[in-house]
């Protein structure tokens, strides 16, 4: 005899559910940090670790996933969140928004983070280890043990 739960989600549904919520973290965190950083003109990198755990959090709690994909869905949510919030602290919100919605502007978006961030000195250095650690934390987050 079989005993089917019809309210339970299978893990395709689980992966779609953690999927829009964790893009929805990701762009509010995103925005939240862009226009932070924009307005203080202080560098905060280490906000990043934060945003990845949160992100990594959002994935597991509403994924509750063991599979490697829910773990890569927190770094690449995690990765969204940091374009995001880089694009608006270096062009603002609306034209760092407006920004990313072209493809066509991507490229030198791109150019330009690699310009700040690629850069040889101590500074870009630990910002670009503090958005790898966010990376990792959203994750390492993401899956349950």
């Amino acid at each position: 005899m079989e005993i089917w739960n019809s309210r339970s989600l299978d893990n395709n549904q689980r992966f779609l559910k953690a999927l829009l919520c964790s893009l929805a973290a990701a762009v509010v965190l995103g925005i939240a940090y862009g226009m932070l950083h924009s307005i203080l003109r202080i560098e905060a990198s280490i906000i990043y670790i934060g945003i990845g755990w949160c992100i990594g959090q959002v994935v597991k709690k509403t994924g509750r996933g063991v599979h490697k994909r829910f773990a890569v869905l927190g770094a690449v949510m995690t990765l969204l969140a940091i374009l995001i919030g880089d694009t608006c602290s270096m062009y603002g919100l609306m034209p760092g928004l407006k920004m990313l919605m072209r493809p066509l502007l991507w490229p030198s978006v791109i150019i330009h983070w690699m310009r700040i961030y690629l850069s040889a000195n101590i500074n870009a250095l630990l910002s670009l280890l503090f958005r790898a650690a966010g990376i990792w934390f959203g994750y390492s987050e993401s899956i349950l043990f």
